[in-house]
């Protein structure tokens, strides 16, 4: 088991190495869109973890439980219209092509984005205070 686990570490150190090496301002393939595509999804989903954790402070118990049951169903939600706006299958991904990756990531930093806003309005107009305007 501890084998397994130093050969599949050992495998991930040059694909680490590989994508600090690529400068995403001049990616010349696919690949390197891809793994660009994937740091940029990073640094959005890192900004909407931030939003969620102040939203979540500022929520009561009831409100805490409905913001992560509203969370999670949003993130199934994400994944299954970017599954069905691009057309891809992440079920089957040898089937969609080296560029599914690329295109996949671009429809959830988009949707992430929406979603960092919808967050934003929360924390400025909290649920039931219907005085506040977004």
């Amino acid at each position: 088991m501890l084998r397994n686990a130093l050969i599949a570490a050992l495998l991930l150190v040059p694909a680490v190495g590989l994508a600090a090496e690529v400068d995403c301002g001049t990616s010349a393939n696919q690949m390197d869109a891809n793994i660009c595509t994937g740091q940029e999804l990073d640094r959005v989903d890192a900004e909407l973890d931030r939003r969620y954790a102040t939203l979540r402070s500022k929520l009561d118990e009831n409100g805490r439980r409905n913001l992560v049951a509203a969370e999670r169903a949003w993130i199934a939600f994400r994944d299954l219209e970017c599954n069905l706006r691009t057309g891809f299958d992440t079920l089957a991904p040898g089937d969609n092509g080296s560029i599914a990756p690329m295109l996949l990531g671009q429809c959830k930093i988009a949707l992430t984005r929406q979603r960092i806003q919808d967050l934003a309005a929360q924390i400025r107009c909290p649920g039931g205070d219907l005085s506040c305007s977004p």
